[in-house]
């Protein structure tokens, strides 16, 4: 063994190390734990894509839903109109008599009770306007109808139009 300014100097099989008493820089010390934030980044990542992932699904559920209710709701407010049609023109030969229909249909509400129209509730009013010469009158029927109970209520309106002129 040599000594060399400080430095310790070994000689094996021909050769000097120069390096064989120096302790090495303590590389494994300095770059412990760096892959601890790296694996946090990736778990909290994942953690909000999860979440992100599971509000779209129940969006996406609470979405379809309403868009059946209001499907239904369309239908049922479409019944009502049917309805109040049918009992101001069947059956119906004067002008009197749709205005007497008109008349009595105001405030009539509708339970539907078929599949696929369970739970809906239909209001139908009908208005009448007269001719100023009395010999057409022209009738509004709104249809109002409401689908469904709670977060998941919706409705539709529709608003028709029919006249009768005295034969």
């Amino acid at each position: 063994m040599f000594l060399k300014k400080g430095c310790l100097v070994v000689r094996r099989r021909g050769y000097v190390n120069w390096f064989a008493g120096l302790k090495p820089v303590g590389l494994r010390h300095q770059q412990a734990g760096f892959l601890i934030p790296l694996a946090l980044f990736i778990v909290v990542a994942a953690a909000t894509l999860g979440v992100a992932m599971g509000q779209m699904v129940a969006g996406s559920r609470s979405s379809a839903i309403l868009m059946a209710l209001n499907a239904q709701a369309l239908f049922a407010a479409d019944a009502g109109v049917q309805m109040a049609m049918h009992k101001l023109h069947y059956g119906v030969d004067t002008r009197a008599a749709s205005d007497t229909q008109c008349t009595a249909m105001t405030g009539d509400t509708l339970t539907l009770s078929g599949e696929g129209m369970a739970g809906c509730r239909v209001a139908v009013s009908c208005s009448m306007l007269v001719s100023s010469a009395g010999d057409v009158s022209l009738y509004t029927i709104s249809s109002q109808s409401v689908c469904g109970t709670g977060d998941y209520e919706t409705g539709r309106r529709i608003r028709t139009e029919s006249y009768m002129q005295n034969r």
